[in-house]
């Protein structure tokens, strides 16, 4: 509402300025006309000729004063309230897809979630809605100032106009379509060329080691050479629109000039005319330019508003966690006939499991590569939801509750490590940090020893990634970040796959130490790391072949053996 106001007020003031300017003229080839106009305003003392040209001077001065003073204001208004606008909005989007099912992200690549909300948000707001307001507020003033002139000379107005309109048609006939079909090309060369981009420096160290450095750079230049060449044509074609404009105004002025002759108007006349021809003329060669430009501006930014507000509508629709605020864990975790199948797949990866898991229990889980076992834990996680069944807490409370995710510890096979130091990746997310909870965290999970070596302590930078620290350091980290919430229960999903087998021992020492008192849920590669636990659940093709111990597999094993 605020951006309509002003385009209205600048547009008064435009009116106002291109009437005083006519004025100019007149009382500049005739001063006595100065005291018809003077006498309109109740000023009736006699004044020379020089006072009159003066006083009419003065008054164009301070109009067109606060004329630039009000389009100042305006632009000052305008970008801070549409940058207002694109900061909520990626705030809102980041929200929405901080709701989205998990699921959800296994199907798309991390780069277009970045493309959208530092892309193409960005385009929608910094380049389409400032494109949107400047053609308003251009829009405004070029009506008034056209609505100005048809009142002067109707006829001269409807040539003049006319001829303006065939050439500007035949512009944005020709131009608009043109960039539409540079924002999609330059969307999709901007989205494979980021993506190249994120690929190359996560995996640098494999691909030196692999010599492949020359496939991924001649990837990311193919798409970077597209997009380079496309916003070139972009910025070139973009200049042709101020050439023709010019081009046109000096033939259109040759046109008034000839129509004003032609129809036997008095020199003061013409003055008056032309002079207000000539303002409106300088006023609207720019602003067409501009309006042209931020027209093709928009129509290039198009696909970016689609794919966000595909993105928006397709985001809302998977909307999955619950808020569930008296959520209480005090008996089991119970499944019955849980069955789940991956977005794009027509196969299912977990087939009608049902068990019960005890508050307190230590269970471990096994089973091949590919029989269900991290989907099982991300379901029991509350990330992904079953197409069947049903996974509860204490048989009333659902798992895919907020409150849920607060009482659980969580300690994945790769953990992902913040560019920061090791206290901030244990916190991981808050701003002010526990120094109690911090201590304990540390102690538990045995990362003293190795912070006290460190010269820098806690606050010590751990690279991107944890790339300054060993496997066994960023798994313990991992555990530490988990603790520090102090959760009532414990989920390792294959936390020791990726360790040597004396770093695993040591580390599955600290796991079963800080896992008292606690529900623990593990997965694992290897029986051995789950000799603590109460029962093991092996996995077979997404279903539960069996519940047993590891005393009884350690019999069975005996038994084979002999």
């Amino acid at each position: 509402m605020g951006i309509v106001s002003f385009a209205l007020c600048n547009s008064c003031f435009e009116v106002v300025a291109a009437s005083v300017i006519v004025v100019f003229a007149q009382v500049l080839n005739q001063p006595e006309i100065g005291h018809r106009y003077f006498a309109k305003l109740g000023i009736t003392a006699e004044l020379s000729s020089g006072r009159i040209v003066l006083y009419v001077a003065m008054a164009v001065g301070v109009v067109f004063l606060l004329k630039n003073l009000i389009a100042g204001i305006e632009v000052f208004y305008q970008n801070f309230s549409i940058q207002k606008m694109n900061y909520h909005f990626k705030n809102k989007l980041l929200y929405r897809y901080a709701k989205a099912d998990y699921g959800f992200y296994l199907t798309r690549n991390s780069s277009l979630g970045i493309q959208v909300v530092a892309g193409d948000a960005e385009q929608m707001f910094s380049n389409g809605m400032i494109a949107l307001a400047s053609i308003l507020s251009e829009g405004v003033v070029f009506l008034c100032l056209v609505g100005m002139i048809v009142i002067m000379n109707p006829s001269l107005a409807l040539v003049v106009f006319g001829v303006g309109a065939v050439a500007g048609f035949g512009i944005t006939k020709g131009l608009l379509p043109k960039f539409y079909q540079f924002g999609q090309k330059l969307q999709e060369a901007s989205l494979y060329s980021a993506q190249n981009l994120v690929q190359f420096f996560h995996g640098f160290k494999e691909i030196v080691l692999l010599g492949k450095c020359d496939s991924f750079i001649s990837a990311y230049q193919f798409y970077s050479g597209e997009k380079s060449r496309i916003q070139a044509m972009q910025t070139a074609i973009n200049s042709l629109p101020r050439m023709v404009i010019e081009t046109l105004f000096v033939g259109l002025f040759m046109i008034t000039i000839a129509f004003l002759c032609l129809d036997q108007d008095s020199p003061v006349q013409m003055m008056g005319i032309l002079g207000g021809y000539l303002y409106t003329g300088f006023r609207l060669m720019p602003g067409l330019n501009r309006v042209i430009n931020q027209l093709n501006t928009f129509k290039s930014v198009i696909p970016s508003i689609e794919r966000v507000h595909h993105e928006y509508t397709s985001i809302a629709a998977q909307g999955h966690y619950t808020n569930v605020p008296d959520f209480q864990f005090e008996h089991q975790i119970s499944l019955q006939g849980v069955s789940f199948r991956y977005l794009n797949t027509k196969k299912n990866s977990l087939y009608g499991i049902s068990l019960e898991i005890k508050k307190g229990e230590c269970v471990g889980i096994v089973g091949e590569t590919g029989s269900g076992k991290s989907t099982l834990v991300d379901v029991i996680l509350g990330l992904l939801k079953p197409n069947s069944g049903s996974i509860l807490v204490d048989d009333k409370y659902p798992v895919n509750a907020y409150q849920w995710h607060q009482k659980i510890g969580y300690v994945p096979q790769s953990i992902y490590l913040t560019d920061d130091t090791i206290e901030a990746n244990i916190a991981f997310g808050e701003q002010k940090i526990d120094k109690f909870r911090l201590d304990a965290a540390i102690d538990a999970s045995q990362l003293r020893k190795f912070i006290d070596q460190l010269p820098e302590g806690s606050k010590t930078i751990v690279g991107e990634r944890g790339v300054r620290l060993s496997g066994g350091e960023r798994q313990r980290i991992a555990i530490a970040r988990a603790l520090y919430r102090n959760p009532e229960v414990l989920i390792f999903d294959e936390a020791t796959s990726a360790l040597d087998n004396e770093t695993e021992a040591r580390l599955m020492e600290t796991i079963y130490a800080v896992s008292q008192n606690r529900t623990v849920i593990m997965i694992a590669h290897r029986f051995t790391t789950l000799k603590e636990c109460q029962k093991i659940i092996v996995m077979n093709n997404g279903m539960v072949e069996k519940i047993t111990d590891y005393s009884s597999i350690e019999r069975m094993k005996l038994e084979n053996y002999a």
